[in-house]
């Protein structure tokens, strides 16, 4: 299961994103992801991927951050 394009999946089908808008660099700024927003893509991220996502984790920026994020968790968690 590739991280990346899991988690373009998550952010297309919930917030009506293309594909191409979506690329590693992409801040949740110019995609116009509120904090919020990003919890909600966290916890699914959590569900697909069958991890745990510490509160204090939560400091991410751009898509490529949550990938680099949900990679070392699931490596972590042997997932």
């Amino acid at each position: 299961m590739d991280t990346f394009e899991t988690l373009r999946d998550i952010i297309a089908n919930k917030f009506e994103k293309t594909a191409d808008e979506i690329t590693p660099d992409s801040t949740f700024e110019s995609l116009e992801i509120d904090s919020l927003d990003t919890f909600d893509i966290i916890f699914e991220a959590e569900e697909k991927f069958g991890i745990k996502v510490p509160n204090e984790e939560v400091s991410i920026k751009t898509v490529q951050d949550v990938v680099v994020l949900i990679d070392r968790l699931r490596t972590e968690q042997g997932k």
